[in-house]
């Protein structure tokens, strides 16, 4: 007991925890999720943590480690809704606003997006979702001012190249048109040179125009595919510059009634993805021991196990079935799939299904997938 009158001395504090190594506390901001809101969190723990969060060499390795960026959003055409659609992942921080005048979404690969002016002639412009940066690239050739038209736009950082954070990297932007005479010509378009190239051209599709609908372009390799119709896909070899024609399995894919969509198979060739009922099918394009290329159904999934039930209730009511893929993201495995005015996002790796939104008819989107910090963004909030 103490003496009355003396002061008890307050224990002695434990001393401070030791810091770790900038090589252990490296390798544990690694391994956080993909999502940007877990290293923008961790960059405002300390000034030191923000700086190594943003060092370029360490981004690289974040890139190297998680291979596939986040979806962050996608962006869309419909009149009336947000030109720019956030995921759960982008948190409430990512929100781009669109650059000034009208735009139509054309593509978005690799953390660009390709806009078509919505006034008359061919006004193309690059945009980096994140810096805010814009590049207004130089009239196409006369002969890609046709009916209709698609483009595409993406990164030209060479093999080995991470992408998903392209910022400072090349890009390449490929144009296609079809005139009056069902002539359908394509060019590309080099940020390094600042020019258009060599204008490709190809005859009338059995008198098929490209498809109007401005649906995804499918990035396989060194091509690029885009759908035409039930019965063709047009391809562009990025290395020849040159169009050809690839053959649409025409029973199985009209059978689909339009609810299909061509894009990258799970082993990396060429595929489509198609509805029936609940039911999603997704196609891959194969060489047997004689080199011809055919089609092959490659798996099946029952949608019914992941839609929420009062979704499934709510359709059967109205139609057999209202299910349509509208969009995927290459590299992360992603598709989205519309249910009226519901659009989900499906991870066909994890099968984890999510609801992004639930106010429009979407018909077609552009998913938008990227690393990003807050070294790079125009502005970040953190949630609450």
């Amino acid at each position: 007991m103490d003496e009355i009158g003396t002061t008890r001395r307050p224990p002695t504090p434990p001393p401070p925890l030791p810091v770790p190594p900038d090589e252990l506390l490296l390798e544990i901001l690694l391994r956080l999720p993909p999502e940007p809101i877990h290293l923008l969190r961790a960059s405002l723990v300390c000034t030191h943590w923000r700086r190594l969060v943003n060092d370029p060499a360490f981004l690289r390795r974040v890139r190297g480690h998680h291979r596939a960026p986040p979806v962050l959003g996608f962006l869309n055409n419909l009149p009336g809704a947000p030109f720019f659609v956030r995921t759960p992942a982008a948190g409430a921080g990512f929100s781009p606003p669109a650059p000034p005048g009208r735009w139509w979404a054309y593509d978005c690969r690799h953390g660009r997006a390709l806009l078509h002016s919505r006034g008359p002639g061919v006004d193309l412009l690059v945009w980096d979702l994140v810096t805010g940066g814009t590049r207004r690239l130089p009239t196409p050739p006369a002969r890609l001012h046709g009916y209709t038209s698609y483009g595409t736009v993406l990164c030209a950082g060479g093999a080995g190249y991470h992408h998903g954070d392209c910022h400072s990297s090349p890009f390449l932007v490929v144009f296609m048109s079809t005139d009056d005479a069902r002539v359908t010509s394509a060019c590309s378009y080099a940020s390094e040179t600042g020019a258009w190239g060599h204008v490709a051209s190809i005859s009338s599709l059995r008198g098929s125009y490209v498809a109007r609908d401005n649906r995804q372009t499918a990035l396989v390799g060194n091509s690029l595919y885009w759908l035409v119709n039930v019965t063709h896909i047009l391809e562009f070899n990025l290395n020849t510059q040159r169009l050809q024609v690839v053959q649409v399995p025409y029973h199985e894919f009209s059978s689909y009634r339009g609810k299909a969509m061509i894009m990258p198979s799970e082993d990396g060739g060429l595929g489509f993805a198609g509805i029936d009922d609940y039911s999603l099918h997704l196609w891959s394009r194969k060489s047997d021991v004689d080199g011809a290329a055919r089609w092959m159904l490659s798996r099946i999934i029952d949608l019914n196990k992941y839609i929420p039930p009062e979704v499934v209730m709510s359709s059967q009511v109205k139609y057999a079935s209202m299910l349509e893929p509208i969009g995927f993201a290459e590299g992360a495995d992603v598709i989205f799939i519309r249910e009226d005015i519901n659009v989900f996002m499906m991870c066909l790796k994890s099968m984890q299904f999510t609801r992004v939104l639930e106010t429009g008819y979407f018909y077609s989107i552009y998913p938008y997938t990227s690393f990003y910090t807050a070294g790079t963004a125009m502005s970040v909030v953190i949630p609450e």
